[in-house]
């Protein structure tokens, strides 16, 4: 292999990489099979994806406006299908969310499940509503996020922390263990384990 291939190849693992990343962090809209939402999480893929390819005819042109332009092209392109692969709403929740507005967030996510009922905007609106001290409605929203789909981790996660700060410690350590046995994002396993120590 030249080193004028190893750019491509590069370039062809990154796009690979970030395929994998996004289903990864979506199987529950597979599970869902709510397609529509699951494509629109892989835009920034496929404007990565088209990116690469291009790049092998683009690398032909010596002239630097063509570079340009198409560095350029591409630039708006990922941002575009970065912002449209989520929607505004959401988008809008999670933000108020981090920024720590929680009965905000909490009144968003609660829309969000109105129009797509799905067991990921349940988990997030119990977490939200926990955060707001509103513990019952939280459990009640999370366990919609479980009946919706028992393989969502997040969802026993974020009951296990209500039901935590409820003083419900046997139940906690049930949706703690159930959590570790379903799909749930690296960072939150390892909370789980954490906290599973803690109430031991």
């Amino acid at each position: 292999m030249g080193s004028a291939a190893v750019p491509v190849v590069l370039i062809f693992l990154i796009v690979v990489f970030s395929g994998v990343t996004i289903y990864s962090a979506n199987r529950d809209l597979a599970r869902a099979k709510a397609w529509g939402v699951l494509a629109r999480r892989f835009l920034p893929f496929v404007v990565l994806a088209v990116m690469a390819i291009s790049l092998y005819f683009v690398r032909s042109f010596a002239q630097g406006w063509v570079v340009f332009a198409w560095m350029a092209v591409f630039g708006v392109l990922i941002i575009a299908s970065s912002l449209l692969s989520v929607p505004a709403l959401e988008r809008r929740a999670n933000g108020v969310f981090r920024r720590g507005d929680y009965p905000q967030a909490a009144e968003l996510y609660g829309k969000l499940v109105e129009e797509r009922p799905l067991a990921r905007n349940h988990a997030f609106h119990g977490a939200a509503l926990g955060a707001s001290e509103r513990y019952d409605e939280s459990v009640n929203a999370s366990t919609k996020a479980i009946d919706a789909d028992p393989e969502y981790g997040l969802a026993y996660y974020n009951r296990a922390l209500v039901l935590r700060r409820m003083g419900k410690k046997s139940r906690a350590v049930k949706d703690l263990n159930q959590a570790l046995e379903a799909d749930m994002p690296r960072r939150f396993r390892s909370a789980a384990k954490k906290i599973l120590q803690e109430l031991k």
